[in-house]
């Protein structure tokens, strides 16, 4: 939980990951900590959390990455705002999803603007990583 954080996600982006096309989510920061698994918070209309996935070391531009994947050769071309490529290895999908009336009430989640610490919300981690039911999907 402590080396985990929580990405909003767009849900074109979402979609993009979930089919493989992008395998590297891109950002102009880095939290504090190194994650080793982000957690997908997809925004609305979806507004739900839908995915965690495993992520590699973080890459920082100017090193380059595979140029195959959605935007991977942007970041190579410095022609993104984001310096961080982070590499997706495995992905998982809540077999049912946290839509966001419900992570407020129960969990006291707010939607992150940028990201947010998963140690910010032990109760929704073990919640996740105990009782409910993940589908790998990569």
């Amino acid at each position: 939980m402590y080396n985990e954080v929580i990405f909003s996600l767009k849900p074109k982006f979402a979609e993009l990951i979930k089919q493989k096309e992008k395998n590297h989510e891109f950002r102009k920061y880095t939290p504090k900590i190194l994650p080793i698994r982000i957690w997908f918070y997809v925004t609305a209309p979806v507004s739900a959390l839908l995915f965690i996935a495993d992520v590699g070391s973080i890459i920082k531009y100017p090193n380059k990455i595979n140029p195959i994947g959605y935007g991977n050769k942007d970041f190579n071309d410095g022609l993104k705002k984001a310096e961080y490529a982070y590499p997706i290895k495995h992905l998982y999908k809540l077999k049912n999803p946290l839509k966001l009336n419900e992570l407020k009430p129960q969990f006291e989640f707010t939607a992150p603007q940028g990201f947010a610490y998963m140690s910010k919300y032990p109760n929704l981690y073990e919640h996740v990583t105990q009782f409910l039911e993940l589908d790998k999907i990569y």
